[in-house]
């Protein structure tokens, strides 16, 4: 029910409950996360440092018993709303194992999508854009494998603001363009608290436009410097990626492409007007 409400943006529902039980004494254990992530969600940031300090000082072990890896997935999307960088420093390592992964909690209660997410989040926490981005990218190709539309959302939002938060000026078009599709991803399938976050970080929703041939943003800054020359070491250096993540980049852009090789892929990009003309 959290998972539902909170990407129709209905969680104020609850917050008259929340705001009772985050006032009284909490019973502890595996109920610490979850609170964490609902008062982070609902924007009472006092409230969600409030649990996570406790959560800190009773220590991750007594979490180990039940639902875990949930515990982790919650704790992080608490520690990433409001900036909590020593928790995060605790949670990433036991996430770390689990990169390339999906979260699924319990028998299939819920799925959250690809652990690199989760882990770009924490990175991002610590302040290490750099192996952020290297998460989300594995993040983003897992999830659109899965078709999860949802956690593709999510996974855009992340990475751009990543980038937002690293503050480097080149970096600032390609958090521009992952926020928009977050932001248009959002609107067409109804997560209305994502894609006002999206906004408020600049996402200009209205100036959005499909692709062709399904390409996703990412594709189109990784096809642009194709068809201007660079080599996927080059490719990867001007976007703070591995050439590993370029190559995959490449092959999924020829195969939706149709193109056989790079340089019919650069005629693609100017056929389409894919290509800055500056």
């Amino acid at each position: 029910m959290f998972g539902i409400r909170r990407e129709q943006g209905r969680l104020a529902e609850l917050a008259p409950m929340i705001r009772l039980v985050a006032g009284t004494e909490r019973p502890g254990g595996t109920w610490g996360p979850g609170l964490a992530a609902l008062l982070a969600e609902l924007g009472m940031e006092a409230e969600a440092r409030r649990e996570l300090d406790e959560v800190r000082r009773e220590g991750l072990d007594s979490l180990r018993a039940s639902l875990w890896l949930g515990s982790l997935t919650y704790l992080t999307d608490a520690c990433a709303a409001v900036g909590d960088d020593a928790l995060a420093a605790l949670i990433y390592p036991e996430l770390a194992p689990l990169a390339g992964a999906n979260v699924v909690i319990g028998h299939g209660v819920a799925c959250y999508g690809a652990v690199d997410r989760h882990l770009g989040m924490l990175a991002a926490t610590l302040g290490d854009h750099d192996r952020a981005a290297e998460h989300f990218e594995r993040a983003l190709h897992g999830n659109r494998a899965m078709g999860a539309h949802t956690w593709v959302a999510h996974t855009l939002y992340a990475y751009g603001r990543s980038l937002r938060m690293r503050g480097r000026g080149h970096d600032e078009a390609a958090a521009s363009a992952l926020l928009t599709e977050a932001a248009t991803t959002a609107e067409r399938i109804g997560m209305p608290t994502l894609l006002a976050r999206a906004r408020a970080l600049g996402a200009r929703v209205e100036q959005a436009r499909t692709l062709p041939d399904d390409l996703s943003w990412r594709e189109l800054d990784v096809l642009r410097l194709v068809a201007a020359g660079l080599s996927n070491r080059e490719i990867g250096q001007e976007l703070y990626i591995s050439g590993h993540t370029v190559a995959n980049h490449v092959r999924s852009i020829l195969r939706k492409t149709g193109a056989a090789n790079r340089t019919e892929a650069a005629g693609y990009a100017h056929r389409h007007a894919l290509v800055d003309r500056s």
